[in-house]
């Protein structure tokens, strides 16, 4: 019983009455109409545009229509710097690279027909170290990270260099993706190379990127890295270093070249743990005096340059319309992982087909760059105004991660994110916050 003078209950905005029988219903009381539902008018039912019905195989699949502007990518202004682990010193300079095509196909390189001696690892005693920061420090594990990495002023990295011999290579690799540990000047011209091993493990060498200055032209350099850890390499089977000269491309417009005689893949007689260590060899001739040149094991793509090629998507006025750029989630540093929604708009929201999806991911392995080549190839198209393409994207819905691991291409890891664990081998993770990457690409493929 309600108190006298209060008035009887009645919905509130948003909720429906339910109807009940004439048996239940007292007397006097109004009867009220049951609504019937039909998928046939749920256009003049639905009081939301969030809602929309695909139709397929004869049945109304309701989804929801994907947000208009949800976490993203802005198209203006800066772009967001990487983020570092903190022990890592970064140089302030900005590393940029032109991008060209070779006219010819890559040379490959020919094995000498004489026996020629390896050079042996020598080690620092009575040589010079000209270039060396801090390792990997295995046993220690990710903290933090910041924009820029370690704070404060940055060490001398040329330790123990003889500054009156103006003829020695300046070394340097603390810039994005970049991979060097060490350099010994163990001849006039010639130099022992040791590799950073993936942070906060003591293996994975392979991945290579370094910049050297105060080169002299017409003179035979050689390098030799004494700490790599693949028993058996391309490079036994053609396969040639990368160099990039900053006056070949200021005056002829060439970027990335292949170089390198007397290139060489051995087992060196060091070990590391248990486990046997091999050299990579070469000689070469730099294409001019007082130059500024890259060295690096394939070509590098860094986090900024797709950065850069995502804004230019999302800038675009024909591509953003069927190619959406979102964040999937942040990585161990922080960094965004990025991920495309790539598909042609429906021509009308009423029995719109639905669509099966694609998933394409890449780069789970940092040093693995010619994946994201690839990658940037298949955009390319499927971005593109063939038929092929927009058939394409009017039979498929495309998700597309296009770097899992933006932590390892950062700080220029070969195979492992921050954890020092391989991406590819934790797709069953159920450490969310350890592995963000594999763990939200895994739950959007699941979805």
């Amino acid at each position: 019983m309600k108190p006298d003078g209060e008035a009887p209950s009645t919905p509130s905005r948003g909720q429906t009455e339910i109807s009940r029988s004439s048996t239940e219903r007292e007397e006097g009381e109004e009867e009220v109409p049951t609504l019937h539902y039909s998928f046939l008018s749920e256009s003049q039912l639905l009081r939301t545009r969030q809602l929309m019905f695909a139709y397929h195989a004869g049945r109304h699949i309701p989804r929801l229509r994907e947000p208009l502007s949800l976490y993203a990518i802005a198209t203006s202004g800066p772009q967001l710097a990487p983020r570092w682990p903190i022990e890592c010193e970064v140089i302030k300079e900005q590393i940029h690279h032109i991008e060209w095509s070779p006219r010819e196909a890559e040379k490959l390189s020919q094995p000498s027909q004489q026996e020629e001696e390896m050079p042996e690892c020598a080690g620092e005693h009575s040589r010079t170290v000209v270039f060396c920061i801090d390792g990997a420090r295995k046993g220690s594990y990710f903290t933090c990270s910041r924009v820029g990495g370690r704070r404060g002023l940055l060490h001398l990295a040329t330790v123990g260099a003889n500054t009156k011999d103006g003829n020695s290579l300046i070394f340097e690799s603390r810039f994005e993706s970049g991979n060097l540990q060490k350099a010994i000047r163990v001849g006039a011209y010639e130099y022992e190379l040791t590799l950073r091993t993936d942070l906060y493990t003591d293996k994975h060498t392979q991945w290579y990127y370094f910049r050297v200055r105060n080169t002299r032209a017409g003179v035979t350099y050689r390098f030799t890295i004494v700490n790599l850890m693949k028993a058996s390499s391309l490079y036994s089977q053609g396969l040639k270093p990368l160099l990039y000269s900053e006056q070949e491309a200021a005056q002829r417009q060439v970027g990335w070249y292949r170089v390198g005689q007397q290139i060489r893949y051995y087992k060196n007689g060091l070990s590391q743990e248990g486990r046997s260590l091999y050299s990579l060899t070469w000689s070469f001739q730099f294409p001019h005096g007082n130059d500024t040149c890259y060295f690096a094991h394939s070509y590098p793509y860094t986090y900024t340059h797709l950065q850069r090629y995502l804004a230019a998507i999302a800038s675009d006025p024909v591509q953003s319309q069927y190619c959406k750029v979102r964040v999937l989630c942040r990585s161990l540093a922080g960094n965004i992982v990025h991920i495309l929604t790539i598909t042609s708009p429906p021509r009308s929201h009423k029995n719109s087909p639905a669509k099966k999806a694609v998933v394409v991911t890449a780069r789970v392995h940092p040093g693995e760059t010619n994946s994201s080549w690839v990658m940037a190839g298949f955009l390319e198209h499927l971005l593109g105004s063939s038929d092929d393409a927009r058939l394409l994207r009017d039979m498929f819905i495309f998700k597309v991660v296009p770097m899992l691991n933006p932590d390892g291409v950062i700080t220029g890891n070969y195979r492992c994110s921050l954890t020092g664990r391989d991406l590819n081998r934790n797709y069953r993770t159920i450490l969310r916050d350890t592995f963000p990457c594999v763990w939200h690409t895994r739950n959007m493929v699941q979805r």
